[in-house]
């Protein structure tokens, strides 16, 4: 039974870091919506909305 047990939560982390790793969007909801981190602001990143930022998501300016 104990070996059982083991197994379970073997698989169950195995899932969870797979599912981490291969959807990362859908991983930061879920921690969100259980209240394990707070939600990240998205806009405004970066430069801080100077007029020469680069906007590809790489970060930096002119």
């Amino acid at each position: 039974m104990l070996e059982f047990a083991v197994a379970v939560l073997i698989v169950c982390a195995a899932a969870i870091y797979w599912y981490a790793r291969l959807f990362p969007v859908g991983w930061g909801r879920v921690r969100t919506a259980l209240g394990l981190s707070t939600p990240q602001p998205t806009a405004g990143k970066g430069c801080g909305g100077c007029s020469g930022c680069d906007r590809s998501g790489k970060g930096g300016c002119h």
